[in-house]
């Protein structure tokens, strides 16, 4: 119920309000996009109904505009996914495992990426393409965006992504997803 109002809010909110949010959040579109290449690094808890504990992992994150994203998880096990253009490689040492395809024939991981990908990069555009975009905050300070799949398909993967950040920083990713959920946190590395 609460997440259905936040959903509605934009549209029960006089014009003057909404006009102020669009603006706060082309601006965040803005600063986001001006940032060219990022390093960070992230903790995550992945939470599955069937297990009764979460699964931590760590690692590093790389952003190079305009498309380059990178999450190399270091801990517990060494793996690596790499996003180029419409490109997803996916890497595992121990496993001496290598698997390489377009997103375009994954509609589910291709969602998930642009979520991240299309903030980083500042695109509202991509966003929109496959989110319903709501946005409450300061781009200037603490913000927050609620993407909610367009998609049927992606909706039964994936039901929500909250995307929080401070400034032209992200600082967290949390996935609700019919699998389970996970929770991101991203620090900029030194």
């Amino acid at each position: 119920m609460r997440r259905r109002l936040f959903l509605a809010l934009p549209a029960l909110l006089p014009p003057s309000v909404a006009r102020a949010q669009d603006d706060a959040l082309t601006r965040l579109m803005r600063a986001l996009s001006e940032v060219r290449e990022r390093r960070s690094r992230f903790t995550e808890e992945k939470s599955i109904p069937e297990l009764d504990l979460p699964l931590p992992n760590e690692g590093t994150l790389l952003w190079i505009a305009p498309d380059r994203l990178e999450k190399h998880t270091r801990w517990p096990i060494d793996e690596r996914l790499e996003v180029s253009g419409g490109r997803l490689v996916y890497e595992r040492a121990d496993r001496n495992l290598r698997r390489e395809f377009a997103l375009s024939e994954q509609p589910e991981m291709q969602a998930l990426v642009e979520a991240i990908r299309g903030t980083l990069a500042g695109d509202i555009g991509t966003l929109r393409r496959h989110y319903e975009v709501a946005f409450d905050g300061s781009p200037d300070g603490i913000w927050r965006l609620v993407l909610t799949p367009l998609s049927l398909r992606v909706r039964g993967a994936v039901q929500r992504i909250t995307v929080t950040g401070e400034g032209a920083e992200l600082r967290g990713v949390d996935t609700e997803g019919s699998n389970g959920s996970s929770r991101m946190r991203i620090t900029p590395a030194p």
